[in-house]
């Protein structure tokens, strides 16, 4: 990095510290350092210098994200209307509605989408916090891996 330019993104950040100990040079030359953090608190010990806030996804934006993930089967009646609360329970989270989304693509079982749908209400209504509800959100699609749904 010594000389040129450079663009240096640290993902999931949970908390802030001194990034000059990462012997990350001064970025005077248009270099840029991206923090990617869940939280605002992270970036402050960081001295960032302009810190942005993503909220979460529009209905419209996230219905489109989720009809990419989701596969052929949400026209079929009664999955469709299922596939609508499931959707409203990722919240506009990004990484739900893939995540759900790839988790349920081409499953035609109304059963599994019932079920999913359940799971995701019992993990959004204990969550505490936006953290805890991506977490738990991550933890219901483990359960399609090894099997525990679907």
């Amino acid at each position: 990095m010594k000389g040129g330019k450079y663009l240096l993104i640290l993902d999931n950040v949970w908390q802030g510290f001194d990034i000059r100990v990462l012997g990350v040079p001064d970025p005077a030359n248009g270099s840029k350092v991206v923090v990617v953090s869940r939280t605002l608190d992270a970036c402050d010990p960081m001295q960032t210098g302009r810190n942005v806030k993503v909220e979460a996804m529009c209905w419209k934006d996230a219905m489109s994200l989720f009809l990419y993930n989701k596969g052929n089967v949400i026209k079929q009646l009664p999955i469709e209307k299922i596939a609508m609360e499931v959707l409203r329970e990722c919240a506009g989270l990004p990484i739900a509605i893939t995540t759900i989304g790839a988790a349920l693509r081409n499953n035609d079982d109304a059963g599994v989408w019932g079920d999913t749908l359940r799971a995701l209400k019992k993990c959004t209504g204990e969550s505490e916090g936006m953290e805890k509800k991506v977490f738990d959100i991550l933890k219901l699609s483990y359960a399609f891996l090894d099997g525990t749904i679907g």
